[in-house]
């Protein structure tokens, strides 16, 4: 069986799910000599957010750093505001949200896993990983700089990419992730999907990002392999969520 890592589509406007909008600010120039590539990754923020007050309590008030865990506890109440272009992506604040398609077909799938919660009135949901597992202690680094209150390391780096970085759940057809988590920009932990699930999504047209396919010690071979020969950046292909529906 295969497992997968969710890529999510690259978002053209700012989501909003702990933070509510306060004010639109003044249209910005962009930096002259800027290719506009950058501004599809970083775009130029053009509003001022502030944090909910029910959240207030839990972010540590030196660096702001929060446990995602303890947040989806609390909840999610209106203003939400959600711009995704397709059925899932990460909110600025680092939620996963997925549409109500996107959640009909777990549930009509019987998929395991996960929970969610809504998003205030927003018809999308927040889904939260429950399946978690070990992994290697060799894959994400931590920076050396410390928050002098909460001791949260100001950043990590690395990715887990392949099958034996991971104790895979003896289960099919769920949602799983890591034990730990781990402060990135974006989102607080990597979600991983069985192909059961993948297909399910393919088959009821999400649309939204991709998929990675975790490297087996097959792939690591054949990638060292094309690398010797100057093929360096061999991997998996991708498995695309663009809304078509998948054959049954």
């Amino acid at each position: 069986m295969n497992y997968y890592s969710f890529s999510v589509g690259d978002p053209v406007k700012t989501s909003w799910a702990l933070h509510e909008i306060v004010k639109i600010l003044p249209k910005r120039e962009k930096t002259e000599g800027m290719p506009p590539i950058f501004y599809k990754f970083f775009p130029i923020a053009n509003e001022e957010v502030r944090l909910k007050p029910q959240y207030q309590h839990l972010c540590c008030k030196t660096c702001g750093r929060y446990d995602d865990d303890e947040i989806f506890n609390v909840g999610f109440d209106d203003p939400v505001t959600i711009r995704f272009k397709g059925d899932f992506g990460h909110t600025d604040d680092r939620v996963f949200a997925v549409s109500e398609k996107f959640l009909k077909i777990l549930m009509g799938k019987t998929v395991g896993g996960y929970e969610t919660k809504p998003l205030g009135k927003s018809g999308w949901h927040a889904l939260n990983a429950t399946l978690r597992v070990d992994h290697s202690d060799k894959v994400l680094k931590c920076g050396k700089s410390l928050c002098s209150e909460c001791r949260r390391p100001d950043d990590a780096f690395g990715v887990f990419d392949q099958l034996r970085q991971l104790f895979l759940p003896p289960l099919r057809n769920t949602f799983f992730t890591t034990k730990t988590g781990w402060p990135r920009h974006g989102s607080d932990r990597d979600f991983f999907i069985t192909e059961d699930v993948l297909e399910a999504l393919k088959e009821g047209g999400i649309a939204g990002g991709y998929c990675n396919r975790l490297w087996t010690t097959d792939d690591v071979k054949k990638h060292k392999e094309r690398a010797k020969q100057g093929a360096n950046y061999w991997r998996p292909p991708p498995v695309p969520l663009n809304g078509k529906r998948g054959k049954k």
